[in-house]
């Protein structure tokens, strides 16, 4: 068993592929991919809002595709407390990110 923290709470769900890469996104902003079966960081990408939705996977002309949203939209001025101190940098924003799997 392993574990990755974040300091943020997560809002989305992780995906796990065949393959044994575990998909993440995180409140800051991240989309993390790990090693499924070590726990090793594999890559990171920076969306520049909060992930707010579960990753998903398709297939499509041979490749694996993985997709997400990011954006905490017009929810993040109702925040009270701590969520909206340590949440205060990040970018409302607003995508849909979509990201090609290596072979193998």
């Amino acid at each position: 068993a392993w574990e990755a923290k974040e300091h943020l709470p997560l809002w989305g769900g992780n995906l796990t592929t065949k393959g044994n890469i575990v998909v993440q996104g995180t409140s800051d902003g991240y989309v993390k991919l790990f090693n499924a079966r070590t726990g090793e960081e594999l890559w990171k990408f920076q969306t520049g809002s909060g992930v707010v939705s579960v990753p998903i996977t398709w297939e499509m002309d041979g490749k694996q595709y993985i997709g997400l949203a990011s954006g905490y939209g017009g929810a993040v001025p109702l925040w009270g407390g701590d969520m909206a101190d340590l949440t205060r940098s990040v970018s409302q924003g607003g995508s849909f990110w979509v990201f090609e799997l290596p072979e193998g």
